[in-house]
């Protein structure tokens, strides 16, 4: 083989070998969007400030999504609608100049404020804000029906400088229907709650966009940002309907434990288009500009397969003096399946990895002080009800690095909501 031909076989085993990692890719397989493949999950409050925990703990509207076995015997909850706000990174934002930017009437402070946003923005996978609106939640005689959605921009910063942030904005729409039964076994000292939960999701996120761009955009005023979300950026969509089963063993003095497992049936079948407009073009044929005309363009389908996922809680729940004061208790093993097959240190430390410890203290029926231990983060929490406006306040720390302690993200939670709590 002469010199040219062996030059020229070098040549196409690199191509061959670089091209895959050269073609773009808007799935979990890309590690820029690996938070995109997450299975939906609402932003529940009440869990979060407990740490986590609460998988049997009954009394409000939207327990039955964290365990359909929760609807018999929560009565009749009615809630429309309720709206939840997140914000990340909240310590941080706090001590930069980001606030005092904002309120400046000097336009060049917005820009400034952008950028102070973006330096509170760490290295890796993280949250910048999330939006939960709760359209309908309703428990009544063992069903449950909870229609949401929610906006969620996600960030992924490839190293300490501000220009290396990625931002994807995703948003998301489900409506959950669940059904649940309680089944006697010993008056007053033992009884089962069965439930079942299925969940229809609508999942869109457009491609990842630069802070460097963001910038730029708002520093020339000749862009029209609307152009360039509706035309020249990506947007992937796709459907899933997740299966939730869950179970309750009720015993005397306020004691149960529950079992709940999730991700059943909740492949996400996921198509990537060149454009918001050519999602528009391809699912209801019509142009949501006056590029009509064009044929829409897809540029990726894939599916993304969530793990089976078995949770184990233990809950404590009593009322003392009528509705004076009520406390709970949870204990909950999240993912309970990664212990079996481990031994000694392993063990212990997967235990305590996926260990939810919860307290909450409800006061009159008006008041609720929560507290909550996750992986060793604390979170606290604070409710409040006043006849049919009810607000609820959580602080807590979420670990978003692949080991403890990697990169811990503090976060807020302000849920306003109307009727039953």
């Amino acid at each position: 083989m002469n010199k040219n031909k062996r030059f020229l076989v070098i040549v196409l085993i690199v191509l061959v070998g670089v091209t895959p990692l050269l073609a773009t890719t808007y799935g979990p397989d890309n590690v820029v969007y690996e938070q995109t493949a997450q299975p939906f999950t609402g932003t529940n409050i009440w869990s979060l400030s407990m740490g986590g925990a609460g998988l049997g703990m009954k009394g409000y509207s939207e327990s039955f999504l964290l365990n359909p076995a929760n609807l018999p015997g929560s009565g009749f909850k009615f809630t429309i609608p309720a709206v939840t706000v997140t914000a990340y990174n909240v310590v941080k934002i706090l001590e930069s100049p980001m606030i005092d930017y904002l309120t400046s009437d000097d336009d060049n402070d917005k820009i400034k404020a952008a950028q102070e946003f973006l330096k509170t923005i760490g290295k890796g996978h993280g949250d910048v804000l999330t939006t939960d609106v709760s359209l309908l939640t309703l428990n009544a005689g063992g069903l449950g029906l909870s229609v949401q959605a929610q906006e969620r921009l996600i960030s992924y910063k490839t190293g300490t400088d501000m220009t290396s942030t990625k931002l994807i904005a995703q948003a998301t729409a489900a409506a959950t229907l669940g059904f649940g039964f309680n089944i006697p076994v010993l008056p007053q000292w033992l009884d089962i709650d069965l439930g079942a939960s299925v969940q229809v999701a609508y999942k869109a996120y457009l491609e990842q966009i630069g802070a460097d761009t963001i910038i730029g955009m708002m520093n020339d005023e000749s862009s029209d940002p609307a152009k360039v979300f509706l035309n020249q950026t990506p947007l992937i969509a796709g459907w899933s309907m997740p299966i939730t089963i869950g179970m309750n063993v009720n015993g005397p003095f306020g004691l149960s434990v529950s079992a709940v497992a999730r991700n059943i049936n909740a492949t996400q079948h996921m198509t990537a288009y060149a454009s918001l407009d050519d999602w528009a073009l391809e699912n209801f044929g019509q142009s949501l500009s006056s590029n009509a005309g064009h044929n829409p363009a897809t540029l990726e389908e894939f599916e993304v397969v969530p793990e089976f996922r078995f949770d184990l809680g233990l809950t404590w729940s009593q009322a003392f003096g009528g509705s004076l004061l009520t406390p709970t208790l949870s204990l909950d093993v999240i993912d309970a399946g990664k212990l079996a097959g481990k031994q000694g240190d392993d063990l212990t430390r997967a235990f305590w990895d996926s260990t939810r410890i919860g307290a909450s203290l409800r006061v009159l029926n008006i008041l609720d002080l929560r507290y909550g231990l996750s992986r060793g983060y604390h979170s606290v929490g604070l409710g409040l009800d006043l006849f049919v406006f009810h607000v609820d306040v959580a602080y807590y720390t979420l670990e978003y690095g692949k080991n403890l302690g990697d990169k811990p993200i503090d976060a807020l939670s302000v849920r306003i909501g109307l009727l039953s709590r």
